[in-house]
């Protein structure tokens, strides 16, 4: 019987073997966020040190009439637990877990609930195994971005359940590893050199100029409005030499078994147009990946490369490797359907709930049919900042 597969914390090159089940333990995270309790596993602690789990950075409430902050670098929130901005700021927790409910689900609140997909366990047992379909699909590596053997700080941006982030700080222990994201649902046991930050990145940046080996930004097409003004901090923060790598799905899948069924799967081409205008009337760039490479020359970033990687939606490729990557695409993408489908209809496109459940059956139907072999691609464009 074949292994099971199992989302790795570590950076090795995950197993590609067909898996016996799709479950992934979560038993060693401890989130303590609203009304979801798990504990961490004790077989954790002793791998990891309790590092600077949470800090609070958001300086939407900082305005002309507020004290003024110093000239020098103490401003910076990435100085030390007693800079101003970490202990000014830190009263901003409330708003960081302030969630709201809708058909079932938790959101995050914050700027008016503008983020699209959920933030519960569910949606987070998703990311991680998106994170395990990456690491699948691009054979172990956490960045295509060359990094010197010891980079001393790397910043993840939206960093999510935090499972990057403590990957890369485990295999660079030389660097100082900051993730970030509006929600504070990351583990509580983390590598010693790694902390986590509440912060939203579509506001000013506190971090200090010229100091990041890379800025990662994965996934986040439905989280950032305006990609071109969070680069031109990414190039402000990173350090002379630093790379900033962008990661995400085309969303435009070919059906190369079409003609073979007889049809395509116009309930899949529907619910993915049904999206991208749910996604733009909020304000987001549904495909922004075909712009990455000029927005990060615009940003000023040089030596700009793409790698362009196929994702099979379900496991029928012939190839092993690429078979268990469209498994586990297939097992997130159906975890998220309702999340990902019922919040861009209703608040989007004015659906009633049932409208969407019922438009749901069928779309399950044509993705459970592996005949279609529906192929999309995953785009990773990175970009060095110039040395002076």
């Amino acid at each position: 019987m074949a292994e099971q597969l199992q989302p790795t914390r570590k950076s090795s090159q995950p197993s590609a073997d067909p898996p016996r089940s799709a479950s992934l333990p979560r038993d060693d995270v401890d989130r303590d966020v609203g009304n979801d309790e798990t504990s961490p596993d004790p077989a954790v602690t002793g791998d990891f040190e309790t590092g600077n789990t949470v800090e609070l950075l958001d300086n939407s409430s900082i305005g002309d009439s507020a004290v003024d902050l110093p000239d020098d670098d103490s401003r910076f929130s990435d100085l030390g637990k007693d800079s101003y901005a970490s202990s000014f700021l830190s009263s901003i927790l409330s708003e960081a877990e302030d969630y709201y409910w809708d058909n079932g689900r938790r959101y995050h609140a914050h700027g008016g609930g503008r983020y699209l997909l959920p933030n519960d366990e569910t949606e987070l047992d998703r990311e991680d195994m998106k994170h395990h379909e990456m690491m699948l699909l691009t054979s172990g590596r956490l960045h295509f971005s060359p990094l010197p053997p010891d980079p001393q700080k790397i910043l993840d941006l939206g960093t999510g359940t935090g499972i990057w982030a403590m990957e890369i700080a485990d295999q660079y222990p030389s660097a100082e590893v900051i993730g970030t994201d509006i929600s504070p649902v990351q583990p509580k046991w983390v590598p010693p050199n790694l902390s986590f930050e509440v912060d939203d990145l579509e506001l000013d940046w506190l971090y200090r100029p010229d100091s990041f080996d890379l800025v990662n930004i994965r996934f986040m097409f439905l989280a950032i409005r305006d990609f071109g003004a969070v680069l031109r901090q990414a190039y402000r923060a990173a350090k002379p030499g630093g790379w900033v790598e962008l990661t995400e799905l085309a969303l435009r899948p070919e059906a190369l078994g079409a003609e073979a069924v007889g049809r395509s799967p116009d309930v899949v081409f529907r619910w993915l147009e049904l999206l991208k205008t749910g996604a733009e009337k909020r304000g987001y760039d549904y495909h922004v990946q075909k712009r990455f490479r000029s927005l990060l020359a615009e940003a000023g970033f040089e030596e700009i490369r793409e790698e362009v990687l196929e994702v099979p939606w379900g496991p029928w490729h012939r190839e092993k490797r690429l078979r268990a990557v469209g498994f586990w695409h297939m097992q997130q993408l159906t975890e998220g359907l309702q999340g990902i489908t019922m919040h861009t209809l209703s608040k989007g496109l004015g659906w009633a709930p049932q409208e969407v459940e019922l438009f749901l059956v069928d779309l399950r139907k044509d993705l459970s049919n592996l005949s279609f072999q529906l192929l999309d691609h995953c785009h990773v464009v990175y970009g060095r900042k110039r040395l002076r």
